[in-house]
């Protein structure tokens, strides 16, 4: 026997292993507990709640921003009394080390008093533009395409430490559950979504780049859930926000969409849960539903038995967790209601549904239990299956007996704060984030203008965030160099572009798609921020600055920020383009002021001024 067939063997084994265990974990805790009819254990556990917000004084469930960060008596009720399997947490429930570690201890503090199985406590931290912790707890990293850019000279090395530097982090605040990688083959370049989230176009580079990220999550003590099966590289609709439909035909959906996934169940460390996408793909299912207001649709795959059950649990012989998108994304919520949703997922084989329903008051409360209601009378009548539900409970408890959620609160509270106060953020992982903010810097194109010349360089950045953290790391990198830096949010009220027309050159940074007011760190007048044109009209205005500085014989070097398919449309007009894949920084309050950094300007202004190189390879084609 050669040493991949005993590998599969292995694989097989702990496999049927992990499904015995779910039936002795699922008795022993039935044992030990007496459940109520009205709050059964099975349909609790494959409910995963988001806590972002609550008003307790009865506002409105979309005007209500009071985040969570402490847990309300009401919601403690919802967890024990629903016997609720999981949470996720977004950035509005951290705020600092300590107050996530209590928050995290409390939740699973109140499972263990109730008697119930440990919480699976998630958390989206891909890396990258999706990071909801802190950038003072947790090191963000730049994103996966920008580690696509290093495999040519890296190979997974940066999948493999990135993602073991993300684990160690969010194990010590307590997450169990980290919803990445993204395996989506970005081979649409105006996926609005997606793009610099994927690993690249490659279907095999992603596929590798993926596995090793799940390993690295997994061996470090967190659950990795692969996202968004069965791919969401090639669409030009968020599902956030509408219904995608991807029209790929067989052959293509087996080499390119599966592959990733394929490849990544097939190892020993498979991924313990795998994330459905609120997509319709016709050649798998064809399918047609009506829709709450009457229309018919093609299932997504949230909801698609065949494609949930019949090609992901039969053909490719995934036996993890399954776990829906969030359902309260536009992809499903304005077309199934949410009674509807949970049903027809589980029915589909979803072991666990993701944010089911949004608690944000006490009116919230009483419609929760409603459909909690709701769901038990599904298969009271026959329309949930019942054997099929008791087989993914069993799944569910033996996930969490193999991953030890209830660790976490084995060590007193004040053990935890110390640990994860003393160690975050990681020195190694800050380190890391600038090396591979280093090794992915991308030289797109160059017409002899790089490394640049001269001692004072004109800037424009999407934001004045940008604008600092740009300004401040050549200003520091070169002796003597000056900056002048217009905030593209700004021109609205036609600046003067004179003085970026007197510099020794001119930088442009992109972001494509714009970038939200959350992610512009703050530093930005409101005013400005609300008078910001569409993008249509922020290129047209680059453009037409970029023809004034030609005209005047200055230097123009453009910089994708984010998407770097956009430096298609300035080969001819600027003179380099440099992709960084990531556009974040930190804005820390200091004596002179708030001041913003972040790793990739750092490497952005040390490479424009050839102090290193810019050895990074686009992992997609920029035409």
């Amino acid at each position: 026997m050669n040493n991949e067939t005993a590998i599969r063997i292995t694989g097989i084994m702990l496999r049927g292993l992990y499904g015995f265990l779910g039936v002795l974990v699922m008795l022993s805790v039935s044992a030990g507990c007496s459940f109520s009819s009205e709050s059964p254990l099975w349909l609790g556990q494959k409910l995963m709640l988001d806590l972002r917000y609550y008003c307790a004084d009865g506002t409105d469930e979309k005007q209500c921003k009071t985040p969570v960060t402490e847990l309300p008596p009401v919601l403690i009720e919802v967890i024990k009394q629903g016997k609720i399997g999981g949470v996720i947490l977004f950035a509005e429930n951290l705020q600092d080390t300590a107050q996530v570690v209590k928050l995290n201890y409390q939740l699973q503090s109140i499972v263990k008093e109730a008697g119930l199985p440990p919480l699976f406590v998630a958390i989206d931290q891909e890396g990258g533009r999706v990071a909801r912790l802190p950038d003072a707890v947790a090191t963000r990293f730049v994103g996966n395409m920008a580690i696509g850019a290093t495999y040519p000279e890296h190979g997974t090395r940066f999948s493999a430490e990135v993602n073991a530097g993300i684990a160690k982090s969010i194990r010590l605040l307590g997450f169990n559950v980290n919803f990445a990688p993204t395996v989506d083959v970005n081979v649409n370049a105006d996926n609005p979504v997606i793009n610099v989230r994927s690993y690249g176009e490659s279907a095999e580079l992603v596929a590798e780049m993926g596995a090793v990220a799940v390993s690295a999550l997994q061996k470090n003590g967190v659950m990795s859930a692969l996202k968004h099966f069965p791919g969401h590289g090639d669409t030009h609709v968020d599902s956030h926000t509408g219904l995608p439909k991807v029209e790929h035909d067989a052959a293509t959906i087996e080499s390119v969409d599966l592959l990733p996934f394929n490849y990544a169940i097939e190892q020993p460390d498979y991924p313990a849960m795998i994330m459905t996408a609120h997509i319709q793909y016709p050649e798998l299912d064809d399918t047609t539903f009506t829709t709450k207001d009457g229309e018919q649709k093609v299932l997504p795959a949230t909801l698609s038995h065949n494609i949930l059950t019949g090609l992901l649990r039969n053909k490719m012989g995934y036996s993890g967790l399954i776990v829906t998108d969030a359902l309260d994304m536009a992809g499903i919520a304005q077309y199934v209601d949410h009674r509807d949703a949970v049903v027809k997922t589980f029915n589909a084989g979803a072991d666990i549904a993701l944010m089911p329903f949004a608690i944000r008051n006490p009116q919230g409360v009483k419609q929760f239990w409603q459909l909690y209601e709701q769901w038990i009378q599904a298969r009271a009548t026959g329309e949930l299956n019942a054997t099929e539900l008791d087989a993914s409970l069993q799944r569910i408890l033996a996930a969490k007996q193999t991953y030890a959620l209830d660790e976490f609160i084995k060590q007193p509270l004040s053990k935890r704060l110390a640990d994860a106060t003393s160690q975050l953020p990681m020195p190694d992982n800050q380190q890391l984030e600038r090396e591979l903010a280093e090794a992915s810097l991308t030289k797109v194109f160059d017409k002899g203008v790089l490394p640049l010349k001269g001692k004072h360089f004109a800037l424009v950045m999407p934001d004045e965030a940008r604008c600092d953290a740009l300004s401040t790391a050549l200003e520091q990198h070169g002796k003597g160099i000056t900056t002048t830096c217009l905030s593209l949010n700004r021109i609205a009220a036609q600046p003067d572009v004179r003085p970026l027309l007197e510099a020794d050159a001119l930088i442009i940074g992109d972001i494509t798609p714009l970038h939200s007011l959350v992610e512009m760190g703050g530093m930005d007048d409101l005013a400005n921020w609300k008078a910001r044109p569409d993008k249509a009209a922020i290129d047209k205005w680059v453009k037409g600055l970029v023809e004034q500085a030609r005209s005047r014989q200055v230097p123009v070097v453009m910089v994708a920020l984010r998407t770097p398919y956009m430096l298609s449309e300035y080969r001819e007009l600027a003179d380099a383009g440099v992709a960084t894949f990531g556009y974040n920084v930190t804005v820390n309050s200091t004596a002179k002021g708030e001041v913003a950094v972040g790793a990739v300007f750092t490497a952005l202004a040390a490479g424009l001024l050839g102090h290193i190189p810019m050895p990074g390879q686009s992992p997609v084609t920029i035409e």
